[in-house]
């Protein structure tokens, strides 16, 4: 038999014995669906967070109380008329939304002028009447979102007129869920907001008090806050002799910035919400490149140690020579590296083809520029070079380690070496060609994962080549080292060999 042949049967075995473990099966499916979920989840709690209670004592007259109540009011409002538009994107064609609707997809966050425009024109009432005559046939009923605050009085026996510490310290047991505020939910006082006497929005000498035991729950706070801080400036607006109207101008104007870009000169330069989303494609691109060859080169390290461990690589080292073994080791993995990606590919698609709305359309759209842009073979070529790098050290590794315990003291410093580049994604991200990223693009241990986070802002041809060439030819150097010191090592026994000792058995070819 060719030793081509030797090392196909070599890579045919270790592909067939890791594709029969549970193990296998199991990085497969829940990987992408663990991604999936740690995107989603976040999001669902967010948006599925029960209802708060909380309670005003304004003590200042009845002025504040009205502007909190009204903000609670708004918030509310902004998520019902939020929810509609998404209900709406996803649930009535486009020639069917009525221009300049509440309708309408929203440009960026729902603003207070679009929850007053929300309330002219109807507000949910209205929406309910007319949804049925646009929504596609078997559309679920629109479902309006709960509040996320409901207030409640305070609770009896508590002086409303007494110090405001001491409020709070007859307050403890309701915040603390010892006891109820109310009997149907939300039963228990998350926060209490308690305004003392004589405070002024104006010119305040004290300041409010939020008494809450969620010191970490800022939302209600943080509505709280905003609301007061615009009434306060409305009131100084109206101090200086300002109209009502002229007040509602001057909040209601915004200046904006459109993004442009010179990649998209084509279609007039505009750079939409969509391009921005769209760019962290290659983020994910570079993940996916990172997870898959870290799975499968761990698998060439435990492999070898257990046949090390239980002299199985001495049966098998009868029949090939060291170097057979290691390519046909590095072959099989490989095929089940390259598995697995296609596999969380599937899967991927399988969850977007699931969905519907923007979330489905962006998936299309991410799918469209994969396939339109230079990322499909860069992913293979940095893929190819990244995993004989990585894969190559591992094995080198393992050849020189007799139990798992051994090789993690040597595998846990070169982890944290490797996953430098993701310790600098944001400042990647926000400056792609600054010089962080064009410096770490250079090292050719990450210039696979860095180059992907690059793509997006489409670098010279001649930075694309040159530093792909440096990779590979670091790649192919670090295969023929860890050859060598697989073919010395892998049949030493005793102590794992120093780092000079590791030298000499790359620098020297012993028989």
């Amino acid at each position: 038999m060719s030793a081509f042949g030797r090392i196909f049967q070599v890579a045919r075995r270790e592909y067939r014995h890791h594709a029969r473990s549970k193990g296998f099966w199991l990085t497969m499916v829940i990987v992408p669906l663990v991604a999936v979920a740690a995107g989603l989840i976040p999001q669902w709690v967010q948006e599925n967070k029960p209802a708060r209670a909380f309670l005003v004592v304004d003590q200042s007259g009845g002025a504040i109380e009205q502007a909190i109540d009204q903000a609670v009011i708004d918030d509310a409002e902004r998520r019902t008329l939020s929810a509609l538009k998404d209900y709406a994107s996803e649930n009535i064609p486009q020639e069917k939304l009525p221009p300049l609707s509440p309708l309408s997809p929203a440009r960026g966050e729902v603003t207070a002028a679009d929850v007053a425009a929300f309330r002219t024109w109807g507000g949910l009432e209205q929406a309910q009447k007319i949804l049925p005559g646009l929504v596609r046939e078997g559309a679920a009923a629109f479902q309006p979102p709960g509040p996320r605050f409901v207030r409640v009085k305070l609770p009896d026996g508590i002086d409303p007129a007494a110090d405001p510490a001491s409020i709070g310290a007859a307050l403890a047991p309701y915040l603390r869920s010892e006891k109820k505020v109310a009997e149907t939910a939300p039963s228990y006082l998350s926060g209490a907001i308690v305004i003392p006497s004589g405070y002024d929005l104006v010119k305040p000498t004290t300041a409010i008090q939020y008494w809450s035991i969620n010191i970490n729950e800022y939302d209600l706070q943080t509505l709280v806050e905003r609301a007061l801080t615009d009434a306060a400036k409305r009131a100084l607006y109206r101090e200086q002799g300002m109209s009502q109207d002229a007040v509602a101008a001057i909040e209601s104007r915004r200046v904006a910035l459109q993004g442009f870009s010179p990649d998209k000169a084509a279609e007039g330069g505009e750079v939409s919400t969509k391009d921005r989303l769209l760019n962290v494609v290659p983020l994910g691109l570079a993940l996916m490149l990172w997870m898959s060859i870290f799975t499968v080169a761990n698998l060439l390290l435990l492999g070898v140690i257990e046949e090390r461990s239980n002299k199985l690589i001495e049966v098998l080292l009868s029949s090939v020579s060291a170097e057979e073994f290691m390519a046909g080791k590095l072959l099989g993995i490989a095929g089940i590296g390259l598995t697995i990606l296609f596999a969380w590919i599937v899967v991927g698609l399988m969850i977007l083809a699931s969905g519907s709305g923007q979330t489905a359309q962006f998936g299309y759209e991410a799918i469209n520029l994969i396939l339109s842009g230079p990322y499909i073979p860069a992913f293979a070529f940095y893929f190819v070079v990244g995993y004989l790098t990585i894969a190559s050290v591992f094995l080198g590794l393992g050849s020189v380690c007799n139990s798992q315990q051994e090789a993690q003291s040597l595998l846990t410093p070169l982890v944290f070496l490797l996953m430098l580049p993701f310790f600098l994604i944001m400042p990647m991200m926000e400056d792609p060609n600054g010089p962080i990223a064009t410096t770490v693009g250079w090292v050719p241990l990450y210039t696979p994962f860095v180059m992907m986070v690059r793509l997006s802002t489409n670098p010279s041809w001649g930075e694309l080549l040159a530093s792909g060439a440096l990779t590979l030819g670091f790649a192919v150097l670090v295969v023929w080292a860890m050859s060598r010191l697989f073919r010395n090592a892998i049949l030493r026994t005793g102590q794992p060999p120093r780092l000079l000792e590791v030298w000499r058995m790359i620098s020297r070819r012993e028989t």
